[in-house]
């Protein structure tokens, strides 16, 4: 039948063969009500519907009336290649002025309405299908039809490919990084409960555990889970994403699988403990993890690994001379909508796993540090005369959130990169904030040669602990670590607020001025970090270094220069307000010899917790830093990073940092003194 008018306009062959993306600008849109209108009588417009309607679980809850369907063409992905036609180095790619790039875009199909966004939808489109037979440049970015099942036989293809990759994706071996470590795994051709050979290849689970009732391996149950097909009285019990694992671990020929609920005691204090501190080298040394990304608990199971368990929308029409196919949600949409994604505990074992087969609602993604691929389109590497980058659409911040670290991110980058995610996700336990990320920090204790304080490296200390975010809230302590931790303070309500400024862009050189003291349970206090001389011994505590409902393990003790400073009542002009979220920047002032204050510093409060405090308010001097200048990156300027804290009785807490850091001269003309600091 032929095309309604606006859908005559998007002009298939052009958008599929030479148009720019629309970057954001919609091709056209029309109500929902006008599309089904259309429909029956335009065939461009019914497929439309169908993916509409295909996603609608989405946007239950609003009004059909109000919704607006909007077309965008967005830039999926391109391919380069050198104009030269010689082979391309997958790490260096090809520089802008040699590349020869064909982009590859995708109609998508949004839902919203006029007023808002509706955030968690997951746009579907249509794409230009893979032609039968072709190969190199004429099939990659190209799609093809996902079907109800995942082929099992096309997983085990992108393993075999990701083998041929560098050692990035190799996973380590157990024997090599834990020697005298005992793991447990499924045997899964015999349905019990083994310790791990040393030399055996496994494979382990990541998946949330909700709110249903899980079966778990405890001291009571160990004996019968380890008999031979001693699992298999209880499997009824077990929950179906544990039993999905299983099978599609057997269907790949892999015996072993790792799962937590089953592999460690979890009534067991000692071996919780254990277990906990290596996931480094449990996640690290598995052949491949196994994700389940769709539902919210234990029982969603694996989307497409039997027929019936996903929902699938089959397109496959020819509409002026195009074949088209559907678009799936592309990898950073689906894994960031998932609640997989949002959980503090699945951070590390994502981020320590090598190669991941990632389970979500629509379609199953690979992942490791050289690709990601997919079901519905063609990402396998097919040429060396050419590369594949994903297109401007889908490089997001949120693919860099939701990917593995760049292989190129090492260091205090990596540290940061890492804390910063992990710290808005969700967590059960308030108490878990340490133990949900131990796991990455064994890992980042081997590569940066420091052990941590409460997430902080010991080795740069002074550099990391003066982490910052634009939200203060006192209802968002966790009072279960110290507040000079980033541990001891739940996210505020934007992601990726958590910041170290020694990895921001024009930071040179970190100079300490404390002597850092660890106070242990006896009351001994403890050196640690860089040394500076000469060595000052801090007095000795008047009493027990315990202070009521404050362990003493959480105390650091120092010498540091502070000063009690004006802060304005009324929020400073100029600076990015936060008022929505309750915070607002004041200025931080010194008093002149004429009785004026100089602004020395802008700092984030939450507005009501500044209205309960007085004029004056106490600074700590943490460390110098120099940077480059700003306006003039030849320069470089050189600023000391205030901390204020509140003290009661003889324990202070950090309360926030000044924005930036601060003027050396203008904090000394304050006539700051030297004193012992308990920060708790």
């Amino acid at each position: 039948m032929p095309l309604c008018a606006l859908c005559a306009k998007i002009d298939l062959p052009r958008v599929f063969k030479d148009r720019e993306p629309s970057n954001h600008v919609p091709l056209h849109g029309l109500a929902l009500s006008s599309l089904r209108d259309s429909a029956p009588s335009c065939d461009l417009c019914m497929l439309f519907l169908s993916l509409v309607d295909f996603q609608s679980s989405h946007f239950q809850g609003f009004d059909p009336s109000v919704l607006i369907c909007r077309i965008y063409l967005m830039d999926y992905g391109s391919i380069h290649s050198h104009k030269d036609g010689r082979a391309v180095d997958p790490i260096k790619g090809v520089f802008w002025a040699d590349r020869h790039e064909e982009r590859v875009p995708r109609l998508i199909v949004d839902i919203d309405t006029p007023d808002q966004r509706i955030y968690g939808n997951l746009p579907c489109g249509l794409q230009q299908k893979v032609r039968f037979g072709a190969t190199g440049r004429d099939a990659v970015l190209r799609g093809r039809i996902v079907q109800h099942e995942v082929d099992i036989e096309f997983i085990k293809r992108w393993i075999g490919i990701c083998h041929d990759h560098d050692d990035i994706c190799r996973p380590s071996k157990m024997m090599d990084e834990a020697k005298d470590l005992t793991i447990r795994a499924i045997d899964v051709e015999n349905m019990c409960i083994v310790n791990l050979p040393r030399d055996a290849e496994y494979c382990v689970l990541s998946y949330v555990w909700g709110t249903t009732t899980q079966l778990r391996l405890l001291q009571e149950n160990v004996a019968d889970f380890s008999a031979p097909h001693g699992l298999q009285n209880y499997v009824p019990e077990i929950p179906k994403t544990i039993s999905d694992a299983i099978d599609f671990a057997r269907l790949l020929g892999n015996r072993y699988l790792w799962v937590d609920a089953l592999c460690i005691i979890q009534d067991d204090p000692a071996d919780l403990a254990v277990q906990i501190q290596h996931m480094n080298d449990v996640y690290g040394c598995a052949s491949l993890t196994i994700v389940a990304a769709s539902g919210t608990d234990s029982n969603a199971g694996l989307p497409g690994l039997y027929p019936g368990s996903r929902k699938v929308l089959v397109i496959d029409e020819e509409i002026e001379g195009v074949q088209l196919v559907t678009g799936l949600p592309i990898f950073a949409s689906a894994v960031n909508a998932s609640v997989w994604e949002s959980r503090g505990w699945t951070m590390q074992e994502k981020v320590l796993s090598k190669r991941l087969i990632i389970f979500t609602e629509y379609q199953v993604f690979y992942h490791c540090n050289s690709a990601t691929w997919c079901e519905d389109a063609v990402w396998e590497p097919m040429d060396p005369r050419f590369m594949l980058q994903p297109g401007t659409d889908t490089m997001s911040p949120q693919f860099t959130r939701v990917s593995l670290p760049s292989r190129n991110l090492t260091g205090l980058g990596k540290y940061a990169h890492l804390v910063s995610g992990y710290h808005g996700r969700k967590l059960t336990h308030q108490t878990d904030a340490l133990n949900a990320f131990t796991g990455a920090l064994t890992a980042l204790s081997k590569e940066l040669k420091t052990a941590f304080l409460w997430g902080i490296p010991e080795s740069s200390f002074d550099s990391c602990i003066i982490w910052r975010t634009p939200f203060h809230n006192p209802g968002l302590r966790r009072e279960q670590f110290p507040s000079w931790s980033w541990l001891g303070w739940k996210a505020g309500p934007l992601l990726g607020d958590l910041e170290f400024p020694v990895v921001m862009g024009g930071h040179s050189e970190t100079t300490a001025v404390i002597q850092w003291h660890q106070v242990t349970a006896t009351g001994e206090q403890k050196f640690f970090g860089n040394a500076i001389t000469p060595y000052h011994e801090l007095p000795r505590f008047r009493q027990s270094p315990g202070y009521p409902g404050i362990p003493a393990k959480h105390l650091l003790r120092f010498r540091a220069q502070s000063a009690f400073l004006p802060v304005s009542r009324e929020p400073a002009e100029g600076e990015t307000s936060f008022k929505r979220y309750g915070c607002e920047y004041y200025e931080v002032g010194v008093a002149q010899p004429d009785g004026e204050y100089q602004k020395l510093a802008t700092i984030s409060l939450n507005s009501s917790w500044r209205e309960t405090q007085p004029d004056h308010l106490e600074f700590i001097m943490i460390c110098w830093r120099r940077m480059k200048n700003p306006w003039d990156w030849k320069d470089s300027i050189t600023g000391g990073d205030l901390m204020l804290i509140q003290t009661t009785g003889d324990v202070s807490f950090r309360v926030q940092m000044t924005k930036d850091i601060v003027n050396g001269d203008l904090w000394m003309s304050a006539k700051p003194e030297w004193g012992v600091v308990t920060l708790a």
